[in-house]
């Protein structure tokens, strides 16, 4: 069958000098970057260009699907040049002015990214380094660990908390950039082609060169889902701005859209443009960048109006119709209610399937099986239907027994209408032997067998058996929830197991499903006193226990949290994080946490001057906090790198002690390295053998200067060794 095609939804197309590699929105531009160095912007709501500057002429041009060049949201563009192992930091503005030259790779630059709050930018080489680097004024921040393998793909969560980066190892790294360490590392069975955030920056959705689509929790360290979707080479990644769906180009010209959820493809249409390789999101377009050149502007909320009007009055083939006039409108958050309501129009479509309606049953759905989850489902039901229909006739019938023992082998008519009709019928029976029983039990019993008989043989023989032995037990049962004596009621389940077959077992379920529900929504609206009410009452039920003990020792952690955030108690704050790592997430933490932020930039100004003791003192009670532990040592080691470089011409320097100090804390460092080359200073490392420990400084204490000069140099200082 013949893909969509997507020339309708088509606002704009427009054309630059090369392969696009790289879309932002800066401001009120949209900004590309061609593969023939070429920046481009343009109006983001006219479309009508307002800059073109070719960055080199004359420079080996860059592969067609290059992940190395990157633009941010506050102008920048890192602009890597090929051959040279260099990368220029550009600035958008009246003028395309050059800001920075990135030089610290041994090799190429593979890849690049800047983070959303405009702080970091990151670059990758084909020497496997990852470097990272303040935006602002363009210095090095830091270093990921070597590869040994090019670093394929880069890219930073929305709120620039997290970072995640590929290599050709097929090795994923997902980073803190809060703490300034590993969250957790990912081996794939194929280099990672693109990825990003979502679900709260709690998961992240890969696709893979192979064309698999793989969603990972962050939280938990598990892999979800692997499907293989795409039959092409997946080359382009955006996730939709409600983070429901993903928007996936391929080497082809198949474009396909992810329901995240599920991890399954929802729809794929031709792009009539050969080689995606960039996809972009702004409020009013989706923007999509090809190999040639081509730029595609999407109006993907054109039709919203009338599709609101639709889905207001649950006209589901109209809204159906404007979808098939802009087939993005099917990742719109509108569409939500095609979910929702799914069930009941599911529901509804196998009771006229019963009634032999095929017809009426497929155009009730009609709408709906543009998902192909959605369709599977009925489709399941319409292959049943004799099944179903022979099922249906059996309840209406009232051969209760035969309906039974047809659910036991087509587990799927659990899920229909008639299934509801049977249960109702059977509470109806069981409830009236039972208030005969309760009546009198001796002069009822036959009458009690007589209403239950039609059941007697079916799947609840025991629960029968065990009502004619026991019927004072579920008047017990009864008169215990009616009392709301919980405790006493799940007592008597255990003594009598058969209780969990009964509906009133099922209601109580159901009870303490929403009262986790309303616990769960009570604590996030900070009630507190109240949530631990129902967590309280909840470690009643065996099967919420758990759960309910576990949140109550979480408010309890976010009450003294709260406690020691308002007396800025940072010892106290930070250690119950570290401790319940969830906590993390609360908006109180986040806007504490903001105050190390402003410390670390003014501990920045020591730290490049090199001045490792005005460092630690600009950071004070931070040092003694574990929770900062690596932030601080990642500028600590920029200070004595620095304080290394400014002493170098001083005088003689005792290379075997201060490299030994450095080492210890950071192991063999490559800015290290670098700094001794740069100065002719390698047969001096050469004679230091010890590789040290990158995390070092976890358990060798921070010292005032890293420099200690010969006893002979007369600029010599005081400083204690360890």
């Amino acid at each position: 069958m013949a893909l969509p095609e997507m020339k309708q939804d088509i606002y704009s197309i427009f054309n630059v000098d090369g392969s696009v590699l790289a879309l932002q929105q800066s401001d009120h531009l949209l900004v590309s970057v061609d593969n023939s160095y070429c920046i481009s912007s343009y109006d983001i709501n006219s479309l009508v260009q307002e800059h073109s500057m070719h960055v080199s002429k004359n420079a080996e041009p860059p592969h067609r699907y290059s992940h190395a060049f990157s633009a941010s949201k506050n102008g920048l563009i890192c602009a890597p040049i090929v051959g040279t192992k260099k990368a220029a930091i550009l600035e958008m503005g009246d003028n395309i002015t050059k800001k920075s030259i990135i030089k610290e790779h041994s090799a190429d630059i593979e890849s690049s990214a800047f983070s959303p709050d405009g702080r970091y930018y990151a670059t990758g080489g084909q020497d496997g380094r990852t470097f990272i680097y303040d935006a602002k004024n363009f210095t090095l921040l830091g270093s990921l660990l070597p590869r040994f393998d090019y670093i394929s793909m880069m890219q930073f969560s929305r709120d620039s908390e997290l970072f995640v980066c590929s290599g050709f190892d097929k090795t994923t790294i997902v980073f803190d950039m809060v703490q300034n360490k590993f969250r957790c590392t990912i081996k794939t069975p194929d280099v990672v082609e693109r990825a990003d955030f979502f679900d709260d920056n709690q998961r992240l959705y890969m696709v893979l060169r192979n064309g698999a689509s793989l969603v990972y929790d962050i939280a938990n360290r598990d892999l979800i889902s692997s499907e293989n979707i795409f039959s092409i080479w997946p080359s382009a990644l955006a996730i939709s701005p409600d983070e429901r769906f993903a928007v996936v180009g391929t080497r082809g010209e198949s474009l396909y859209i992810v329901d995240l959820a599920t991890n399954s493809r929802l729809l794929e249409f031709r792009a009539d443009t050969p080689g995606i390789n960039s996809i972009f999101f702004s409020e009013q377009f989706l923007f999509v960048g090809a190999i040639d050149g081509t730029m595609l502007a999407v109006d993907y909320n054109r039709g919203q109006v009338e599709l609101e009007a639709a889905i207001r009055v649950k006209e589901y083939k109209k809204a159906r119709e404007m979808i098939e006039q802009n087939l993005f409108l099917t990742i719109h958050p509108l569409m939500k209610v095609f979910d929702e309501d799914w069930p009941q129009i599911l529901e509804n479509a196998v009771k006229l399937l019963n009634g032999k309606k095929i017809q009426e049953a497929t155009e009730l759905v009609e709408p709906f099986i543009y998902d192909q989850r959605k369709a599977q489902e009925f489709d399941f039901y319409l292959m049943q239907q004799g099944a179903v229909r022979e099922f249906a006739e059996c309840v209406k019938n009232k051969e209760y027994v035969k309906a039974y023992d047809l659910t036991l082998t087509n587990k799927f008519l659990v899920n229909t209408l008639a299934f509801m009709q049977l249960e109702a019928a059977w509470n109806r029976s069981f409830m009236q032997a039972k208030k005969m029983l309760e009546e009198n039990p001796t002069l009822n019993l036959r009458q009690a067998e007589a209403c239950l008989k039609p059941f007697a043989s079916s799947v609840k023989k025991e629960l029968i058996s065990q009502m004619l032995k026991n019927s004072k037990v579920f008047t017990q049962a009864e008169d215990l929830i009616k009392a709301r004596d919980f405790k006493g009621y799940f007592s008597l389940i255990n003594q009598y197991g058969f209780l969990r077959e009964t509906e009133l077992f099922k209601k109580v379920t159901l009870l303490g499903e929403k009262s986790m529900g309303d616990l769960l929504q009570k604590e996030q609206d900070g009630a507190f006193e109240r949530a631990e009410e129902i967590a309280k009452f909840l470690q009643i039920f065996p099967s919420f226990k758990r759960s309910a003990t576990e949140r109550i020792i979480i408010i309890q952690q976010k009450r003294y949290l709260l406690n020691a955030i308002d007396t800025d108690n940072i010892t106290q704050a930070y250690a119950i994080v570290e401790e319940h790592k969830s906590l993390r997430s609360m908006s109180q933490f986040k806007e504490f946490a903001q105050k190390f932020e402003t410390v670390f930039e003014k501990a920045k100004e020591a730290a490049f001057a090199g001045r490792p003791k005005g460092t630690m003192i600009a950071f004070g009670a931070y040092m003694e906090v574990p929770f900062w532990i690596d932030r601080i040592a990642s500028l600590l080691k920029i200070a004595y790198l620095h304080e290394i470089e400014n002493k170098i011409s001083k005088g003689r320097i005792n290379w075997r002690v201060t490299l030994k100090r450095f080492i210890d804390r950071y192991g063999r460092d490559d800015a290290l390295k670098a700094l001794i080359e740069q100065h002719n200073l390698e047969e001096e490392m050469k004679e230091f053998q010890e590789e040290g420990n990158f995390v070092g400084y976890r358990s060798h204490k921070f010292v005032d200067e890293i420099v200690i000069f010969l006893l002979d140099n007369p600029e010599q200082q005081h400083v204690e060794y360890e």
